[in-house]
């Protein structure tokens, strides 16, 4: 899967929803967002955005609390399960991957399509409480 795909112009989301300011976010370094109900991670990697569904599919635990590691995987902080910034897929296990969302930077900040998130929680409730430790 390419990043291209989910790396859009702004026009193309239906429904943009701003998440971030372009400026604030480090290179290599996740950020969160929540929309709706679904968690989302963010990272910016040199002129590029990658968004990706927040929650590691092993526990649940937040990827933005993870790390970017010096291959280009985004690193669950809990138990080290991998995911590439660009695509979401596992280099460990290619069949585990995270949802990567349409993104497109436009006018100093980051946006993703509310439509396409609301569709995804409809295909895939989020199955833990918000405030439990998922650890």
């Amino acid at each position: 899967m390419s990043t291209e795909k989910h790396h859009v112009v702004y026009s193309e989301l239906s429904e943009a929803v701003r998440i971030a300011e372009w400026e604030e976010l480090e290179d290599r370094q996740p950020a969160h967002a929540l929309v709706e109900n679904t968690d989302l991670v963010l990272i910016r990697f040199g002129d590029r955005i990658s968004v990706l569904y927040g929650r590691c599919l092993h526990r649940g635990a937040l990827l933005a609390d993870g790390f970017v590691d010096d291959r280009d995987n985004l690193i669950c902080g809990v138990h080290h399960w991998d995911y590439r910034i660009d695509t979401g897929v596992s280099e460990y296990n290619n069949e585990e991957q995270l949802h990567a969302f349409k993104a497109a930077v436009h006018k100093g900040g980051v946006f993703v399509d509310r439509a396409e998130i609301v569709a995804f929680e409809e295909l895939h409730p989020q199955p833990f409480q918000r405030g439990q430790y998922l650890g």
